[in-house]
């Protein structure tokens, strides 16, 4: 049996995810990572292939979002990153061309309140 690689300070929050993609009115909920940095994950929206400003706009609106979610959840370990934590907002899409799996990403790094 081998050892299994563990992943030490990074959790997935589902009821955070509902109430941003609920906030943002969005059918499917984002993939919300908290560990040193909040990472939020929409797949197969389409954002990766809008223009710079759009993804940006939409990217700084998310992060707006995301914060107020993360400050009102009751747990400590959630909330006490609202404000200090950089978020990553992340686009990715997938197609299939000619037989080929092709994945965009588009990543936005927004940092912590104050730091930016």
């Amino acid at each position: 049996m081998g050892m299994r690689r563990l992943r030490i300070g990074i959790v997935r929050y589902a009821s955070v995810a509902n109430k941003i993609a609920a906030a943002l009115a969005v059918d499917r909920a984002p993939e919300v990572l908290i560990g040193a940095r909040t990472k939020i994950v929409f797949r197969s929206m389409g954002a990766a292939r809008w223009s710079e400003e759009q993804q940006i706009d939409y990217a700084l609106q998310v992060a707006g979002v995301a914060r107020r979610a993360i400050a009102a959840d009751s747990r400590r370990s959630v909330y006490k990153r609202a404000e200090n934590s950089a978020i990553v907002v992340i686009f990715e899409d997938a197609t299939l061309k000619r037989g080929c799996s092709i994945v965009s990403r588009w990543e936005c790094v927004v940092p912590a309140s104050g730091s930016a």
